[in-house]
């Protein structure tokens, strides 16, 4: 375990993985842990989330997992309040999703207040 992160708290917006192995968000939350933050593991996929915990404290890390869609207003508020609940604040945020759409590219659509593409 390094100290980089030492006593920092990281919010992590998808940190599961939508398929089998590893992607950048479980990837980025095991590295952070192992750099001695505390984390707060956030994905629409609770059990994902789950995954990337129990990585993490199979590691001697410290991880908090819940499940919430950063498109949804109440979600997010809601993860921010369980993570301020649990580690007292947010040092780092890393905004780590995306929306999978089968299918080729399509003209950008309107979602919540943002749009994507």
């Amino acid at each position: 375990m390094g100290d980089r992160l030492k006593d920092k708290v990281a919010f992590i917006s998808g940190a599961g993985s939508s398929g089998p192995g590893w992607g950048s968000g479980k990837a980025t939350a095991v590295l952070f842990a192992c750099e001695g933050a505390k984390v707060l593991a956030a994905d629409i996929n609770l059990d994902a989330a789950l995954e990337t915990k129990r990585i993490i404290e199979a590691k001697g890390g410290v991880c908090e997992a819940v499940s919430g869609g950063v498109s949804r207003a109440d979600d997010v508020a809601a993860m921010v309040d369980n993570c301020i609940a649990a580690f007292g604040r947010i040092d780092v945020l890393h905004n780590n999703v995306g929306i999978v759409e089968v299918g080729g590219p399509r003209p950008a659509r309107r979602v919540g207040t943002g749009s994507t593409m």
